[in-house]
This record gives structure tokens, sequence and C-alpha cells, in this order.
């Protein structure tokens, strides 16, 4: 787990080091253990490394500082946090044994051991013990192809320096961020937005339409488009690859997808599903816990955390895995609360921890850290975020941190995968679809007797998802159009933004089965956003989180053989509840009420307002989009009478980026 920053000037100017090395030195918190630096000249055809002020001396670099001068027009910046192969052999920008390429990667292949066996029987020698010379190696071998062989998180760049082309690749999901502005000749790339604006970089400049989409019904920008709230700074989307040559930059192309079932695979019995699908998950957890480094898990009480811990606990105690880097027993991190609250989830977790005999470690986020850490938080995040349940994620982060933890595996892409977010509408909607008369009402009666929903209100919404597409896409355009206008809106910028917005439709409108909806309007789109929330907290704290869930085999499996099994009998995630029987304590199994990350939010706002007057005071940088003393009456009606919290928690967002990066830029 890395930071990694480039610029490549292609018309040939020389780069400007000083800026080279700010913005290196602001993705520091990804890599605290070593620096390095390439120059490189594409006119010319030659490659240096530099070496920076925290560069393991062992390595005998010359200081970036000697090569002021020098004319390169192409340079790569790194941070290294330590994971595997902790000897200076894993320092980067890497080059391949020729000499041909270059490479800064931030992430795990956590299939590199099987790669590189094979790689060495076609003839490639190693020099390293970790993943990244494994990269270079594979790429050479099967150039872009590599990509569908590697099973891990990803984000790098690769300089050839025979074909004078600069490759960049994210992995299938967007578990790893990149980031890339392309000015006239000037192509950059980082793993955070931080190292791409400021006053080293491009000027902070926020982009309009994605101000109004959020503050008007929390929208983020849209991942598969590469939007961000930077004017400039697009990201990669997950899944997709770029080239760049000293003509154009090539438009970003997706290299994968998940594939849905065709309907002519062979139809398998739900045992037989279940059981595999036990084995592929287990099997995840198994890869993901390869390091050099202390190992830990996030356990929030819910399913999906809990299943890696006991999966964890299954691999230790029976299939002889080895406690060198996972300890006698297996460490694990939580947020609980003093105060009583469904977002208090002590007592699932201490559950977890008896069935295990896990080492607990707890912290209690508190509002006054939320007021201590808030500009820290934002800084870090680079965008704005929806609500205060991220900060108790940061909590758990830093207490890792404290107790020597270097890598967490976490339940994140459950709900994603398995529909554990409740799309009912979707899935009655295909039943509906397909004419089955018969399980629709079943599952009706079974899914209001779970949820507590009405079963009037679920038929309603399947008839609007058994729509076609374009009468749904149809539908929200019309509610948009009626809907009453923001009255905290200034007016000058509602009106430019609201048409523009209407013909951005949301990808959930787009999608008419279950299995779309969670291959493009929820894996593609949604959890992008909360990978990237976790990445930046776990960062800020050199922590790297690991996400077995997303293991791409596991995604294929689910999507191709067990859609089916997804919801049923008023249950979702059952094929995984199903799968853990005999693992997981029943009572953690069979839960109905899990929260997730959640906080105390109405409280800690009230207080966060209480101590923060200044937030929307005349001449707050949020004015140039909300009109303040309206902000200010809907906030003192709010605190008096209650109402939209996520609304209200929008605009102190908003306010606190703005003038988080004010100051930067």
């Amino acid at each position: 787990m890395c930071g990694i920053y480039g610029i490549w000037h292609r018309d040939g100017r020389p780069v400007d080091l000083a800026a080279v090395q700010t913005a290196t030195s602001r993705l520091r918190h990804r890599g605290p253990d070593d620096e390095g630096y390439l120059l490189a000249s594409p006119e010319e055809g030659w490659c240096a490394p530099y070496a920076g002020a925290e560069t393991d001396p062992r390595l005998a670099l010359p200081p970036l500082d000697q090569a002021h001068g020098i004319g390169c027009s192409l340079a790569f910046g790194f941070r290294r946090l330590a994971i595997l192969d902790l000897s200076p052999a894993g320092h980067q920008p890497m080059v391949s044994a020729d000499g041909r390429f270059w490479i800064v990667f931030n992430g795990e292949i956590y299939n590199y051991i099987e790669l590189r066996e094979e790689l060495q029987r076609l003839g490639h020698r190693f020099r390293s013990g970790g993943d990244t010379e494994v990269i270079l190696a594979a790429y050479a071998q099967w150039d872009e192809a590599c990509l569908d062989r590697l099973n891990g998180m990803w984000a790098f760049a690769i300089w050839d320096r025979e074909r004078r082309e600069l490759f960049l690749a994210r992995d299938r999901f967007g578990v790893k961020p990149l980031y890339y502005v392309a000015t006239g000749q000037t192509f950059a790339f980082a793993s955070e937005i931080k190292a791409l604006v400021g006053r080293h970089a491009l000027p902070f400049t926020p982009e309009p339409l994605a101000i109004y989409q959020f503050l008007v019904d929390g929208r983020l920008p849209d991942p598969q488009h590469g939007a961000t709230f930077f004017a400039g700074v697009r990201s990669l989307p997950p899944g997709h690859c770029m080239r760049i040559t000293d003509g154009s930059p090539a438009a970003p192309r997706r290299y994968y997808d998940v594939a849905l079932p065709d309907g002519h695979h062979r139809v398998q019995a739900p045992e037989t599903i279940i059981a595999a699908y036990r084995d592929l998950f287990i099997d995840a957890v198994r890869l993901e816990l390869r390091s050099d480094v202390a190992i830990g898990t996030c356990l929030s009480g819910g399913i999906d955390s809990s299943s890696i811990v006991c999966a964890v606990n299954r691999l230790m105690s029976q299939d002889g895995l080895s406690a060198a880097q996972i300890g006698e027993r297996q460490k694990t991190f939580s947020a609980v609360y003093e105060s009583e609250g469904r977002y208090n989830e002590r007592r699932h977790i201490e559950r977890v921890l008896r069935a295990t005999t896990a080492d607990g470690h707890f912290v209690v986020p508190t509002v006054e850290r939320l007021l201590a850490d808030l500009e820290r938080l934002t800084w870090h995040q680079d965008e704005p975020f929806q609500s205060t349940s991220i900060f108790a994620q940061w909590c758990v982060m830093g207490l890792a941190r404290e107790r020597g933890v270097t890598v967490l595996l976490d339940g994140q892409g459950a709900d994603e995968l398995l529909a554990g977010y409740r799309p009912y509408a979707r899935y009655l909607g295909d039943l509906l679809r397909g004419g089955r008369g018969a399980t629709l009402l079943a599952e009706v009666v079974a899914l209001s007797a779970r949820s507590g929903q009405p079963a009037l209100p679920l038929l309603r919404n399947a008839l609007i998802f058994a729509l076609p597409a374009p009468a749904v896409e149809l539908a929200y355009v019309g509610r948009q159009f009626l809907r009453a206008r923001s009255t905290v809106l200034r007016p000058d910028f509602a009106d430019a933004y609201r048409r523009v917005d209407l013909v951005d439709i949301p990808s959930w409108c787009e999608q008419e089965t279950l299995d779309h909806h969670l291959r493009d309007a929820v894996m593609a789109s949604s959890l992008p956003h909360l990978l990237r929330y976790e990445d930046r907290n776990s960062m800020a704290f050199s922590i790297e989180a690991r996400v077995p869930f997303l293991d791409h085999r596991l995604v294929e499996f689910v999507f191709q053989c067990a859609p089916h099994l997804r919801i049923r009998r008023g249950w979702t995630k059952w094929v995984h509840r199903q799968a853990m029987e005999g693992l997981l304590p029943d009572a953690i199994a069979w839960r109905s009420d899990k929260v997730g990350f959640e906080t105390p939010e109405d409280a800690w706002q009230r207080d966060l307002l209480a101590a923060r007057p200044d937030l929307f005071a005349d001449g707050a940088a949020c004015g140039a989009y909300l009109d303040l003393p309206v902000v200010r009456h809907a906030v003192e009606e709010w605190c008096a009478h209650g109402g939209d919290t996520r609304q209200v928690w929008r605009w102190i967002s908003l306010e606190v980026w703005l003038r988080v990066w004010g100051d930067e830029g």
C-alpha cells in the first residue's frame, strides 16, 4: 500500500522538481517507510532513479536535489508502506530486469506467489520477494492482458521506455484510487487529489454541478464517468486502464466488467452452490492474510465483518495458518459508544469475540474528537462526504495504528454483492416480470414480516420496477422537474444547474433487473465511494485495508451461479448466511437489524453547530452556493424540531471542505 505520483510534459518541457517533491510529500501518510523518484527523458531515452530525504540509504541512490537542471520531462514520485518484502528490494520506482519498464504501484496482488511461479517457468527471474516485481514481469509477458490474471487491489503506472508510452490501470472494483489531470501537453496522476491540486499544481476550483447534486439530494460524482468535486480532476474509473503517448492521451478503456448469467448455465442444487460459495469465501480470506507485517480485522458486529473474523479463526485453528503476523490470538478493532442506541453494536461484537476468543480492541468516538479532527478528516477524504458515519471508521483505523497493526481486513462490498441494502422492489419486480405470481406473493409476505414494511408499498414499488427502463427514467425526470426548488440554494446557482441536472439521469434508473442494478448502480456507482472513504480513512493512519468480499472469483461466482440465492424467504444475503452455518454464531448469522458504522448523528450535529456558529455566518465560503440567511433559519428550525439530518450535514461538510481547500489552493 503506497502513494504514487507522476507527471509528463509531452512537449518536452522540463518538470519542476520542487513541485514533484511537494506532490509526493503530500502523500507521505500513505507510505511513511520509504521514498523514491524516477526522472526520465522520453526524447533522449534515459531513465534514472533518485532518492529523497527518507529513502533507504542502503540503496545508495543520488539525492533528488542534485538533479536540478538535467532537463527531464517525465517524473515519478513514490511513498512506500512496506507490507511484503520489507527489505530495500521492495523500493519503488522499480525497474524490470531488462531496464525497459518502470513502475509505481499502490495496492496488493494476493496471488503474487502463484503468478511468480508461473512466470519463472516462462523464464523470468526475480530479485525481490514482493508483488511489485511480479506485475512488471507479468506486463512484460502479457502486456495489458496481465490484468486478467491479477487477484487483488491496485492502481499503477508503467513507463515503457521503448514505446515512449505510459500505461495506467485500476483494479476491477475501485478499491485503490487513481486520479489524473490532463491540461494541454501535461498529464499528471496521483493516488489522491491533494497531490494534483494546490499551490504546487492545478489551482483549486470546485465543480459546480457536483456541488449542486450533492446539496439537492446527496448524490456524489459518478465514478463510471470519472467525475470528482474538483474541476479539471478526473478519476480513472474502476476496471479501466488507459495509455498515454507523446501524442494525445487515449480515453480510459474498460477492461473488466462483471458478466451476468446468460440463462444457459447448468442449474446446480442450492446445497452445492452454498458449499462452493463457502470454500471461495474462506480462500479469499486466506489469500488476503498474506503479509510480512501485523494483521487485524475490523469488527462491527454485523454478519460481514463477523464472518471474516470467524473465517480467520477457522484458518488458525483448523487449517494450520501461521500465527507469525496474526499472533496467537486474532486482533479485532471496533467502535462502540457509552450511550445506548441502534448505533451501539457492543453486545453483538462481544458475542463474536466469545465464539472466537479473539482479542477485541474498542474505541469510543466522541463529538469532542469529531470537532478536533473535522478539518483533518476532510483534508484526508479530499471530497465532501454524506454523513458522520465515516468518522467511526476513522477512529477504528486510528486505534489499529496505536496497537501496531498495519493491515486490516474489512467486510466492505458484501452488501453490494449480496443485496444487503434490501433492494426488495428490484427483486419483486423481477418476479413480477417473470410471471412468478405465487413466489411473488410468498416473498412479499416474508419480506413484510422480516423488514416490517407493509405489503402494499412493497407491491407498488415492484410494479414501478417491473416497467421498462425508459419508463422509470421518464418518471424520474418528471419528478425532478416538478419538485419544488430548494429554498436554501442561491437562486442564480439553482437556476444555472437545475436544467443540467435533469439530463444527468442516475444509473439506478437505467437498470431493469436486480442483477443489472447490483452490478451497474450499486457495485459500479455506490461501492467506489464507500471504498474511497475506507481508503482515505485507513491510509490517513498508514493502514492497509483489505476487502475479501471483493475477491473477483467470489463476485463472479455470485453473479453467475448464485444470483437467485441472494434474497430468499425474506432474507437478504441468504446464500452467505447459509454458508456460514457452523462457522458463525446463529445470533449473528441471522441478524436483520445491522446498521453499519453509524454514529449518534443528531446529537453530534447539534453539539457541533453549537460549537461552530461561524459555519454559516456572513462571508462563509458556502455562500457562493447557499442562501446563508435561509440556511441559518433552517438550522435553527432543525435544532428545535428535528428534520433531515443528512441534509444539514451536507451543508456542514461543504463549508468545511471549501475552507480546507481554500486554504490549500
